[in-house]
């Protein structure tokens, strides 16, 4: 199916419990080489927020947003999904951005 959309832009945060700042790190950082392998995949960035080491935040790219909900039933992200629900404060905050055709 060709998706005549334009690019999808994902913001997601999430905060680790406390004294779980470092597996959640890894198991985030996990997931950078075989999400950036994914078809339609143009950025996927792990960040952490100044002042909040625990506290991470994906900027992520695809050139569909059919590519996205693919990606998303991959087996590194539901294991990612179902392995980690212990490390984090609170849910996981995902946002979904349409580039403003104004915005460059």
């Amino acid at each position: 199916m060709t998706s005549t959309k334009a690019p999808l832009t994902v913001i997601a945060r999430m905060h680790a419990k406390d004294g779980c700042e470092a597996a959640l790190h890894d198991a985030l950082t996990a997931l950078l080489a075989p999400t950036r392998q994914a078809p339609g995949c143009l950025t996927y960035d792990l960040h952490t927020e100044r002042g909040e080491p625990g506290r991470f935040w994906f900027y992520e790219v695809w050139h569909h947003p059919e590519d996205h909900a693919a990606n998303l039933k991959s087996p590194h992200i539901t294991d990612f999904l179902g392995r980690t629900a212990g490390l984090l404060d609170g849910d996981l905050e995902v946002h979904f951005l349409d580039k403003s055709p104004t915005g460059g």
